[in-house]
Formats: C-alpha cells, sequence, structure tokens
C-alpha cells in the first residue's frame, strides 16, 4: 500500500503546459502580487485541481495560505512539497515560519534526514530499481566472463551497496506516509473513537502527527510529545493525500 501511496502521489508531479494552465498560473501569481490572497489561494487550488500535485504550485500555495493567516494550510502545503522536493531550502524555511507563526514545534532535523532528504521515496526507489538490474547484470557476466571476475565481483559488490542504501533510503523517506497535519481550529484527541469520549489531549492547529491507524470516523495519532488519542477525520490531512 505504501508503493502504491507513493506511486500515486508521485505522478501528480508533472509539469504545467499549455496556454491555458499557463494564463491560470499568471493569474494566480497576478493576485498574490496584488495582495488578493483568497484569489491566489483559489488559483493555485484549481491548477492542482487540473494538474495535480506538484512542488512549485505546493510551494505557492503555501505563501497564499500564510499571507492569509491560515498557518495550518500553510503548513500542509509546505508539507506536501516538502514530500516531493526534499532537498528544497526554501521550502524547508518557510516550512518552520509557518510552524513559529502557528505556534507549534519545529521540524528538527534527524540522523535519518542526511539519507532520505537527498532524494523523494519515488527517486530512491529508481535507484534501487537500476542498482537491482546492475548487480544482476554484473553477476551474470561475472559467469561468462571468466577473465573479468575479479573486476565483476567489485562490481556486484558495489551494486549491492547502492542497493541496501536506495532500500535504507527509500525507507526513511516514506516515514512521511503516515503523517498528518491537524487543520481543525477546535481539535480534540479522545481516548476511545467515540464522540462522546473523553480527551486526551488538543492538538494545536498546524501540529503534525502519526496516523496509527483508523476505525470508522476517527483516526488514532500521535503526537511529537508522544501522546495518543483518537481524532475526527475532517480534522486533520494527510500529508501524502489518500493515506488518511
Amino acid at each position: 500500500m505504501k508503493t502504491l501511496a507513493i506511486l500515486a502521489f508521485t505522478l501528480t508531479t508533472l509539469s504545467l503546459a499549455g496556454p491555458l494552465q499557463a494564463a491560470t498560473l499568471d493569474e494566480a501569481n497576478r493576485a498574490f502580487v496584488d495582495g488578493k490572497y483568497q484569489e491566489s489561494t483559489a488559483g493555485y487550488q484549481a491548477l492542482i485541481a487540473q494538474n495535480g500535485y506538484s512542488a512549485p504550485i505546493l510551494f505557492d500555495l503555501g505563501n497564499s495560505y500564510y499571507r492569509e493567516g491560515d498557518f495550518a494550510q500553510a503548513i500542509l502545503a509546505y508539507r506536501r512539497a516538502q514530500w516531493l522536493a526534499p532537498n528544497d531550502p526554501d521550502i524547508a524555511a518557510n516550512l518552520q515560519a509557518a510552524q513559529k507563526q502557528a505556534g507549534v514545534a519545529l521540524s528538527e532535523p534527524r540522523w535519518s534526514d542526511a539519507i532520505s532528504h537527498v532524494l523523494s521515496a519515488s527517486e530512491w526507489a529508481w535507484v534501487g530499481c537500476a542498482a537491482w538490474t546492475l548487480l544482476c547484470a554484473s553477476l551474470l557476466a561475472r559467469i561468462v566472463l571468466a577473465q573479468w571476475r575479479g573486476l565483476l565481483t567489485f562490481v556486484a559488490v558495489a551494486d549491492a551497496v547502492a542497493l541496501l542504501v536506495a532500500v535504507a533510503g527509500a525507507a526513511l523517506a516514506s516515514d512521511g506516509l503516515n503523517q498528518a497535519v491537524v487543520i481543525g481550529k477546535n481539535a480534540s484527541a479522545l481516548i476511545s473513537p467515540f464522540p462522546a469520549a473523553q480527551t486526551v489531549f488538543s492538538p494545536a492547529a498546524g501540529e503534525t502527527v502519526v496516523v496509527q491507524k483508523a476505525y470508522d470516523d476517527f483516526l488514532l495519532v500521535k503526537d511529537s510529545a508522544g501522546h495518543s488519542g483518537w481524532i475526527d477525520k475532517t480534522e486533520i490531512a494527510p500529508v501524502v493525500p489518500g493515506k488518511a
């Protein structure tokens, strides 16, 4: 399921093309420059609806939400942009600025980010496929070309290492598949998945949580402090659409 989600989200990163789309983008950008942020937000949302997700448009959408003062939606847009372009410094900087404005915990870099942020999950998957193909080819050539066995053994080992790194990179980059952003201003995490249940904690709008499982209209989430509780699906939005 994770692979399907990666593929579905990645396939929407096609570049914009055509005069109608360009005109729509120009109109959205013009509205943003003129300070008409509700119009620019609607324009960027229309572009995404027409053409799918792309890091540049999500970044523009985040900026527009930020200027509107809707920091939770801005954080969601930046998170989605960062999923597609994990190494973009502008996305990272604006995400942290939005988190500060929303009053939520900043994204602290992890040791694993050095690997996972080199490429996106789909790019790591392509690297893994290439490494696997080369590994198989080098092992076959090692049998056929006995005189080159020493060199081909070295190549096979290098391909195996590259494959392991790619698998690790894809796994680490896929951590975001279960992440979601709280978009409800008065969201409550409950002790059980029923509307009348007791509130365990109240996550702030814009906070990033990890979705653990689902039950009817509720999702069990865990915040950065380790608190767990059931939250209504309408109060959060998945970083990778279709996951929550």
